[in-house]
């Protein structure tokens, strides 16, 4: 304990150059520490709502099927008919349920399931219903609300939820619906579940290095000077544990204090982070927290690794009392340094080769680490291969002590420019890859397409009592499948003619454009027809960028299927080309495949979104009646998340970075305090000295950023070429990419600067002589 207040005397009562020292490794192991915590608490909010109950997720038989008589024949058995809508392009995820026994299972937040004309919805969505026009939005619900639903079925307060109940014959007839027994429990399986847990993994990595590297640099402060107080204990007859112990405690204690009001910041930040949808909804703020253990981990590994860098520190003390006096130059860094970072490419290369268009590019991410910590490993070794070309090509005395002093020291000097060379390679590798991945969502064409809303048709949505196809039709002979088929592939003629009658006389100003399916035909055993749909021409004049019709034809014949797919990429093709052929006008008889509508306002949008709801049961694949720009909008909204998570790793990093550069000058000056006065005392001139520290600050930062930024452009190029389309357009950074890494080096360089005047007070002649 004596040892421990002598400690404690030496850090808080020593004079003013110890408190300075406590002061600023307080602030730094702060900022550290609040950014550590934040990542932390994001990534336990995104983790809580991964892990809720994916209800959506429910399996069942299909109603009609051999596999569900057996199941809605239980007490606990429901209808599950489970779809999504949409209202200004946010997703509504609506649950229609019927109970078929008295012990049917109950979906998550609700103590019950909703009876016939009943509806629970999120607190979201009641807001939404209760302020938006009726003919808007609450008209698609018909029904009275009987409750909310309970957070344990959202993943955010703002997401849209609705269980409408209805009777079982209401629910039965519909193509999708299925008999459920027992509702899903397990956590969602989003294919973009493990790519958003590698980003924040990527992202955490990113600035937990500068972090680590802040409060190294910030503990190490004055160590010349310490490593001169600890020799002289020595040479009085401490031991290396006792000059351990003081020494330790030196760090500890800033460290305890800069975690005490780091982890006060992040309180003050958190409201705010809550409050930031990160990957694109909200979270709620109970969960955007580190947990307890997150704050004990803090409290405990901070101040511990910060009195262990300490006590590592003091190497050259323990050699011998006189070990600090006798200062050797270190071998400098061999070639091996560069070998992680050759087999960090060498694993990207490897994993993109494995990768498919389920995996997203995960297999690629180990090898993304490995580049990570190659760039920092590689860093010493390129600064002093740099710091040696440096010296040769200037012969100036600002030049050549600058690369004396790098070549000697090339750790300490990279050491303090680490964190910027990350958010270097991070800000890179995100602009050569987003601008790709954003060209392939958004073509020309599907702009065009943007405000027109597509709803396609499974069977007569109309109830005009087409009969389902038989479960086994093996026995039917081709012509009664077909006959069978052509019963189920769209909306009856007669529902068909009723529904565009009443959509054109509703919404005069809004252009429509019906698909008929094609009549199928059987020659021999040969079928035709399918896939081929039938389009009136006098309607596509509204749509010129599906194509224009030949000369004189009335409709075409030709295959639609690119506009049913959810991928703007192929639905904004023309739908005429070299195949199509001319067709009878003739579409009395035929069923509607989709149609096509061009909404005059946003307002109409959502009145004829609301319209189709009311006046169709289902469509094809149980999902809302969009717009193209809707589609294009929501792909874009994944790379948005993408692009936002890696933005938030820059921008944090350069902060720490900053800081960090700016404790690493700072501290350099103060440790070569009696040099630098030496020297100017000798003759040498003051804008010299401010050159030789600018220098060595930026010959390391600038040769670190050019090796990241050429590493992470070709990784980027490697990833677009393997991943995107055919035609993707070479990786280019766009203005916002100079804007920010410019920005960054830039803010660099004027700490360096803000930092410099010090160098003029401490090199006066009264610091020349002391010991």
């Amino acid at each position: 304990m004596t040892l421990v207040r002598f400690g404690l005397r030496l850090s808080l009562r020593s004079g003013r150059e110890a408190l300075v020292r406590l002061l600023l490794t307080t602030v730094a192991v702060a900022a550290g520490v609040a950014v550590l915590l934040s990542v932390f608490a994001s990534y336990h909010a995104f983790a809580t709502s991964n892990k809720r109950p994916a209800w959506e997720q429910t399996q069942g038989a299909v109603v009609g099927t051999a596999g569900d008589k057996s199941a809605a024949s239980t007490a606990m058995a429901e209808l599950w008919y489970f779809s999504n809508d949409s209202y200004q392009g946010q997703t509504i995820e609506r649950l229609d349920v019927a109970a078929l026994g008295p012990h049917a299972p109950v979906p998550p937040g609700v103590s019950r399931l909703p009876g016939p004309g009943q509806y629970y919805v999120s607190p979201a969505l009641a807001v939404l219903i209760r302020t938006v026009p009726a003919d808007e939005l609450g008209e698609r619900f018909p029904g009275t609300e009987a409750g909310t639903i309970g957070d344990s079925a959202l993943t955010g307060p703002t997401e849209l939820v609705i269980y409408a109940g209805y009777p079982p014959a209401r629910l039965s007839p519909l193509e999708n619906t299925i008999v459920v027994t027992r509702i899903a429990n397990g956590p969602q399986t989003s294919v973009w579940t493990n790519y958003f847990r590698y980003a924040y993994g990527v992202g955490a990595l990113a600035f937990m290095f500068p972090i680590l590297i802040l409060i190294g640099t910030a503990t190490r402060l004055s160590a010349a000077r310490r490593e001169q107080r600890f020799a002289a204990m020595r040479l009085v007859g401490a031991t290396n544990r006792q000059i351990g112990v003081v020494a330790a405690v030196d760090s500890f204690v800033g460290a305890v204090l800069g975690s005490l009001i780091g982890i006060g910041g992040f309180l003050l930040l958190r409201p705010a982070l809550s409050d930031y949808a990160i990957i694109g909804a909200k979270y709620f703020p109970y969960t955007v927290t580190p947990t307890a253990w997150g704050y004990i981990g803090v409290l405990i590994c901070v101040p511990l690794l910060s009195a262990l860098a300490a006590v590592l520190a003091l190497r050259r003390v323990r050699i011998s009392p006189l070990g600090v006096s006798r200062r050797v130059t270190p071998p400098p860094p061999s070639t091996w340094r560069i070998a992680p970072l050759v087999l960090g490419i060498a694993l990207f290369a490897v994993g993109l080769a494995l990768t498919t268009k389920q995996s997203i590019g995960t297999p690629a991410y180990p090898g993304l680490l490995v580049v990570m910590v190659g760039l920092v490993t590689a860093g010493p070794w390129l600064t002093a291969r740099a710091a040696g070309l440096f010296s040769r090509l200037r012969g100036t005395a600002a030049s050549l002590l600058a690369a004396r002093r790098l070549t000697d020291s090339p750790q300490a000097a990279f050491r303090s420019v680490t964190g910027l060379v990350l958010a270097v390679f991070l800000g890179t590798l995100l602009a050569g890859m987003m601008p790709a991945i954003n060209a392939t969502a958004a073509t020309p064409n599907a702009t065009a397409l943007q405000n027109v809303l597509l709803d396609s048709f499974s069977q007569d949505s109309l109830g005009g009592g087409a009969a389902s196809p038989a479960a086994d039709n093996g026995h039917l002979d081709l012509a009664q499948q077909l006959q069978q088929l052509e019963q189920t592939r769209g909306m009856s003629a007669q529902a068909a003619a009723t529904l565009l009658s009443e959509l054109t006389s509703r919404y005069p100003d809004a252009p429509v454009l019906p698909i008929y399916n094609a009549p199928l035909k059987v020659t021999g055993a040969t079928a035709t027809g399918l896939g081929r749909t039938i389009v009136p021409c006098a309607a596509m004049t509204q749509f010129p960028s599906l194509g224009s019709c030949p000369a004189g034809a009335s409709a075409i014949n030709t295959d639609t299927s690119n506009l049913m797919i959810a991928n703007p990429y192929f639905s904004s093709r023309p739908i005429v080309t070299d195949t199509t052929t001319r067709s009878s006008g003739d579409v009395s008889g035929l069923s509607l495949n989709a149609i096509l509508i061009r909404p005059s306002s946003p307002v109409q949008l959502e009145q004829v979104r609301t319209f189709l709801a009311t006046h169709t049961t289902a469509s094809a694949s149980a999902a809302a009646p969009e717009t193209f720009g809707e589609e294009v909008q929501a792909r874009l909204n994944v790379s948005n998340v993408i692009q936002r998570l890696f933005s938030i790793a820059v921008v944090l990093t350069i902060l720490i970075a900053g800081c960090s550069l700016a404790v690493a000058v700072g501290g350099g000056l103060a440790e070569r305090k009696r040099p630098f006065a030496l020297l100017r005392v000798s003759g040498t001139g003051a804008g010299t000295l401010y050159r030789v520290v600018l220098l060595e600050s930026v010959l390391p930062l600038i040769t670190a950023t050019i090796v990241a930024a050429a590493t992470a452009y070709g990784l980027a190029y490697l990833a677009v070429m393997k991943i995107a389309p055919a035609g993707t357009p070479v990786p280019r950074p766009s203005v916002s990419y100079y804007a920010t890494v410019g920005g960054g080096l830039a803010a660099s360089v004027l700490v360096i600067l803000t930092v410099l005047p010090i160098l003029g007070r401490i090199t006066g002649p009264e610091n020349a002589r002391f010991e």
